[in-house]
């Protein structure tokens, strides 16, 4: 493969998509390009600066990356297909999936949905970071049946050719702490309680259901903003977002990690629970059951009784002790970041 200099195009500096631009630098002369989307009445003028970067700097690129289908992918694709230029389009979740009912994914939008449908149309190659964004049958949560994924909602994307690239994490960040101890029976989830959508999709309205049901347990969430106010019953700890170190320590103090989503594409704080020795809970959703595999245990639908039942079979499992080392083994091994690179090496030397 002949050397590449990649057009990284993003819609905000999440960390994983600042992980992906740093992973693809030991390899390729990468220039990254935001696409702010955050504030929606800038979206045209983004547009037309995004038109006129392309028009004048579109040369110097051999490869067009997007990370996200949406707005800030499709000049990118129609440059590409226009122009010749091979162009890869990252789907991580909300650009394959659709929940009207609390506004989730992009195509529960019309505008944003035909732009995100069109843009992997129009595109040379997506890469699904699970191949459950392609298409997948659903039944987790009554607003996501009868299924999910972005071949179900844009068939014409559905043929485009697609290589799961899967995420890779940092097995010598996300450790156990030895340092810290873990407190039997307790239970954590990272989300964004500050976000009345992700509240929900997330799925820690259900954990906190379920703590005022199970009393003898103890919950804790991190990613409470300090302000807004949630009702939340004497067994649950509302924790602010911290940075990584502090995150390794607390998960380190706890025995189970939740991931009750009722969408997600391939949850990264999931595999770094399990990496810190978590044993994971999680939904039927996505490539959370994946990730997982046989380390943890599975949640076949948002329900209350159901995860009742789940949660008092994992503390009565006898694989108990043992789980911890099995998770952490099984996102070591399988998801890393060397692995990742390859697979975006391997793709991308298809087209040249």
């Amino acid at each position: 493969m002949k050397s590449n200099s990649i057009l990284y195009t993003y819609p905000h500096p999440s960390t994983f998509i600042l992980r992906d631009i740093e992973i693809l630098s030991s390899s390729f002369k990468v220039t990254a390009y935001e696409f702010d989307v955050r504030k929606k009445y800038l979206t045209p003028y983004r547009f037309i600066a995004q038109f006129i970067y392309l028009l004048f700097h579109l040369h110097r690129f051999d490869t067009l990356i997007c990370h996200f289908a949406g707005y800030a992918s499709f000049l990118p694709a129609l440059f590409g297909k226009v122009f010749g230029k091979p162009c890869f389009i990252i789907v991580a979740g909300n650009d394959g999936s659709k929940f009207p009912d609390f506004k989730y994914g992009n195509y529960s939008r019309k505008l944003l949905g035909y732009f995100t449908g069109t843009s992997l149309q129009l595109c040379t190659h997506i890469l699904p970071v699970h191949e459950s964004l392609v298409y997948q049958e659903y039944d987790y949560y009554e607003g996501g049946k009868p299924s999910q994924g972005y071949a179900s909602f844009f068939p014409k994307a559905g043929k485009v050719p697609y290589t799961p690239v899967y995420y890779g994490y940092d097995a010598g960040l996300f450790k156990p702490d030895e340092t810290v101890q873990r407190k039997c029976n307790s239970f954590i989830t990272v989300s964004n309680l500050g976000d009345p959508y992700a509240l929900k999709r997330k799925g820690s309205d259900l954990i906190i259901e379920f703590a005022r049901l199970r009393p003898d347990l103890q919950f804790t969430i991190v990613g409470w903003d300090g302000e807004k106010k949630i009702e939340v019953p004497g067994n649950v700890t509302l924790l602010r977002f911290m940075n990584a170190g502090d995150l390794v320590k607390t998960l380190s103090a706890h025995e189970y990690y939740f991931q009750l989503s009722i969408m997600e594409g391939f949850p990264n704080a999931l595999a770094e629970a399990m990496l810190c020795g978590c044993i994971p809970i999680g939904s039927n959703v996505s490539g959370i059951p994946f990730i997982i595999g046989d380390t943890g245990y599975i949640l076949k639908k948002r329900d209350l009784n159901e995860l009742n039942t789940l949660v008092s079979h994992a503390l009565e499992d006898s694989r108990r002790e043992g789980l911890p080392e099995l998770a952490r083994s099984r996102v070591e091994l399988n998801f890393t970041y060397s692995a990742r690179l390859e697979m975006f090496k391997k793709v991308i030397a298809q087209y040249h």
